[in-house]
């Protein structure tokens, strides 16, 4: 979206308004796409996560900015082998939890309850502190 912000509205290049808050409430607040076959694992993309830290079988994401509380919305979605980035999701699952305001815990695993490696997306939503 481009155009003009002012307090209280967005305006966009067609002149349509909204007001700000549906907007700025409405948005992801941070984001990042991390492989877990890389060991350890990288931050490939993001907005808003500081860095990641490895236990072994679970990922923690490192937020930059604080949410208001622990009860904002982590998602997340994953799939795809190290030997084949684009092979069907359905075998693996990709867990997050919310673990303090500034940290998600996640975890990869397979239908039968085994940890394996995939690509993770994840993004938060929230009010930010």
């Amino acid at each position: 979206m481009t155009g003009k912000i002012t307090v209280g509205t967005i305006q966009d290049t067609a002149g349509k308004t909204v007001a700000s808050p549906y907007v700025t409430n409405g948005v992801a607040k941070a984001w990042v796409y991390f492989a877990t076959w890389d060991n350890p694992p990288n931050i490939d993309g993001s907005f808003a996560i500081s860095s990641l830290t490895d236990n072994t079988s679970e990922i923690e994401v490192n937020l930059t900015n604080a949410m208001s509380d622990v009860y904002y919305c982590p998602l997340c979605g994953g799939g795809g082998a190290s030997s084949n980035q684009t092979t069907n999701p359905s075998n693996r699952n990709l867990a997050v939890i919310v673990q303090t305001t500034t940290k998600v815990d996640s975890e990869v695993y397979t239908t039968a309850n085994v940890h394996e490696v995939a690509q993770c997306h994840i993004a938060v939503l929230g009010d930010l502190a």
